[in-house]
């Protein structure tokens, strides 16, 4: 039985992160910590512009100086600054995931960021130069997350192999283990899509995002080069290539669950075809 079509377990290594904190009712001076993750994903209504007075500095100005203000709830100090401060960037990260994943990064714009986290233009720019910007922060938020799951995952595999009874049982778990390091989530689905079209349409772009992708699968290459040697066999072909070839059908798999809706399971194609495609590019270990 495969993994279900929801966040689940994943939400959780997220911190939150799948969906942005609703948004108050009105003006507030600082935004507080981000509600846990729910499921359907909320929608963040703007907060109103203040009223117009004649002396007052331009609206962007005067939000840019409330995002800083002191909260009289909070604590004193540089600590509880920073706080604020970090709570709107995650904020303004978690909308623009959602703006990403539903709009595309090219279809996406600040305006749409801004109204889906519940700021103006001025909180926005108090805190990030641009689109640019907001997507080398989001890349870096994204793959830290990834590589997380995936180092935690990996790390019950050496139990799960040393009970397995055979190379087939071997094989199976080694699977299993990649499949649950990609999670079943299709706003992440959709992002990682966007980011890498992106790269490829923007290559000038693209550096933050092709060297956080090679690290990420660069430790499921270390992976499954480890773990084969550990039961005496040895790949055919590059730890790279095995992973790319892995990968695609993993993702692949839980596209065509995304797509067909309902119960479909998203490892189904991978669990098929994946401990053959070890077994076909390795070999045992000679001597």
């Amino acid at each position: 039985m495969g993994r279900e079509q929801r966040p689940g377990d994943w939400a959780a290594w997220m911190g939150g992160s799948a969906s942005a904190a609703p948004a108050p009712a009105g003006p507030v001076a600082a935004p507080g910590p981000p509600a846990p993750p729910a499921f359907p994903e909320p929608q963040h209504p703007p907060i109103p512009e203040p009223p117009p007075s004649p002396d007052a500095p331009p609206v962007d100005a005067y939000w840019a100086a409330e995002d800083e203000a002191p909260d009289p709830e909070a604590p004193a100090g540089e600590h509880a600054r920073s706080a604020r401060r970090e709570a709107t960037r995650r904020r303004i990260l978690d909308a623009a995931r959602e703006v990403f994943a539903e709009r595309g990064i090219i279809g996406g714009t600040v305006e749409d960021i801004c109204e889906r986290a519940g700021y103006t233009r001025g909180a926005f720019y108090s805190n990030f130069t641009d689109k640019d910007d907001v997507l080398g922060a989001l890349v870096a938020r994204e793959h830290a997350l990834l590589l997380e799951h995936l180092n935690a995952s990996f790390a019950l595999v050496d139990q799960e192999v040393a009970e397995a009874p055979d190379l087939a049982a071997v094989l199976a778990s080694i699977v299993d283990r990649i499949l649950r390091s990609i999670p079943v989530d299709r706003q992440l689905s959709l992002v990682q899509t966007e980011l890498e079209i992106h790269a490829i349409r923007r290559p000038d772009l693209s550096r933050q995002f092709v060297e956080a992708n090679h690290r990420f699968r660069e430790r499921i290459g270390n992976f499954i080069d480890e773990a084969m040697r550990r039961h005496g066999r040895e790949l055919l072909v590059s730890p790279d290539d095995i992973t790319d070839a892995m990968v695609a059908v993993a993702e692949r798999s839980v596209r065509r669950a995304l797509l067909a809706g309902g119960d479909a399971d998203p490892d189904a194609l991978a669990s098929a075809v994946l401990p053959g495609v070890l077994l076909a590019l390795s070999r045992p270990v000679e001597g």
